[in-house]
């Protein structure tokens, strides 16, 4: 059947108001925090408004919902004291956004395995990944083989739904996060289930899911997929091992794909759709491409602008004026042109004590990237396609793990690393 290349509207959906940060990477998925300012530089004793000592690690990042802040921790197993997967404890922890005090915590005991903590892979992110998302009426977590939770904004449980209780050949534990958007939560549960799943946000009900036939072939794709609005009505994307796929965000089911040179593994950052394109990031050994949405069935021909040997490992980009920007885990910044996906610097980052590396994603805040290093601080630097270095920020008495991507709100960043929640703002 012919391909149709459709004009595109809008590739992002502002449906949530502009003071929440209300799943991972903001309120369009895309790392940018529009209209914000938030200070350049701080430290245990610079524009810190408050820390709070969690009860336990974590790599999620924490969501904003006006005064309250929400993320996950792990306890019990895992975090170098040894004992039994049956001690694993979730909690769901929310937060006073203003004074940081915490308000509550609510603690879930697995219902299902998990991968052992050892090895390559969990040490990495542990047992509590996946960042929440908030509509702000409900909390929605995933705990992987736990399934999927909703509570009310009191911790209350509303509903608990089982996605699948699969592990991958790697043993590597969940990452994904769940996408809310209207009335529904999307969910890449690719590793747990096999599938990709729309669920009813309010009785946690599946709507749709999808799987493939050759899963295997796709159970090391952790990113979360996008939503893209088209001509012809709403689409979820994903980037997966050398594919692209589009459901029909209401309905399910493969409305089209593109074959790209992005796979191998580790499919570990998420889809950006940003400027009029997709960009698909990821694989052993890293590449990139960008396409355009829209179309039927096989688009590979007609779709795909652009490959590049350049990608992140595990971050996601962000896109500001028609470059993409990222840090690396070998301590780099990069930009890249959107348009043609050529580089436009690669410059090394001028750190103070260990040489970074990243697995946060970067947020754009007035004109400025942000991107978190697991253990030498956050790295600032212009938006701009002239390499400039502004700041390294480091909390010193914090020597844990940085995992976690900033919140943006109100003028205030939110920081979490291993042991602790941070509030930063002038």
């Amino acid at each position: 059947m012919k391909n149709i290349i459709l004009p595109l509207f809008a590739f992002t959906f502002a449906t949530f108001a502009a003071d929440n940060w209300p799943q991972w990477r903001g309120p369009n998925g895309d790392g940018i925090a529009a209209g914000e300012k938030v200070p350049a530089t701080w430290s245990d004793t610079k524009n810190l408004q408050w820390k709070l000592k969690l009860p336990g690690s974590g790599a999620s990042s924490p969501v904003v919902w006006g005064d309250r802040v929400f993320l996950t921790c792990y306890s019990g197993y895992g975090t170098g004291g040894g004992g039994s997967t049956r001690d694993l404890m979730r909690h769901v922890v929310c937060v006073d956004a203003k004074s940081g005090k915490k308000v509550w915590q609510k603690d879930f005991a697995s219902t299902a395995g998990v991968d052992r903590y050892g090895g390559m892979g969990v040490p990495e992110h542990g047992y509590a990944t996946g960042t929440p998302a908030t509509d702000g009426k409900s909390v929605f977590v995933f705990f992987g083989s736990s399934g999927l939770l909703a509570l009310d904004l009191a911790g209350k449980k509303l509903w608990q739904t089982d996605v699948g209780k699969n592990t991958s050949r790697k043993r590597w534990g969940s990452a994904a996060s769940p996408v809310v958007h209207g009335d529904f939560i999307y969910l890449n549960a690719l590793r747990e289930g096999h599938k990709i799943f729309a669920l009813n946000k309010a009785t946690g009900k599946v709507v749709w899911s999808w799987g493939p036939n050759q899963y295997d072939f796709y159970q090391d794709t952790y990113g979360n997929p996008a939503l893209v609005k088209t001509e012809s009505g709403t689409e979820l994307v994903l980037a997966v091992n050398y594919q692209v796929w589009a459901f029909d965000a209401a309905k399910g089911g493969i409305k089209w794909f593109a074959d790209t040179d992005v796979g191998g593994s580790n499919i570990s950052p998420s889809i950006l759709a940003t400027g009029g394109r997709l960009f698909a990031f990821g694989g052993r050994p890293a590449s990139g491409a960008a396409l355009r949405a829209g179309g039927k069935d096989d688009v590979s021909k007609t779709h795909v602008d652009w490959a590049s040997s350049r990608s992140p490992y595990v971050p996601s980009p962000v896109h500001h004026a028609g470059h993409l920007y990222w840090m690396d885990r070998s301590g780099y910044a990069i930009c890249l042109s959107a348009k043609t996906g050529k580089e436009v610097f690669r410059e090394r980052l001028k750190s103070t004590g260990r040489a970074p590396q990243f697995y946060a994603s970067p947020v754009l805040v007035d004109g400025k990237v942000i991107s978190v290093s697991r253990n030498a601080g956050a790295f600032v630097i212009e938006a701009k396609p002239k390499f400039n270095q502004l700041t390294q920020n480091t909390f010193a008495s914090d020597r844990s793990v940085f995992n976690a991507s900033p919140a943006i709100a109100k003028g205030r960043i939110f920081l979490r690393s291993d042991t602790h929640l941070y509030c930063v703002g002038e």
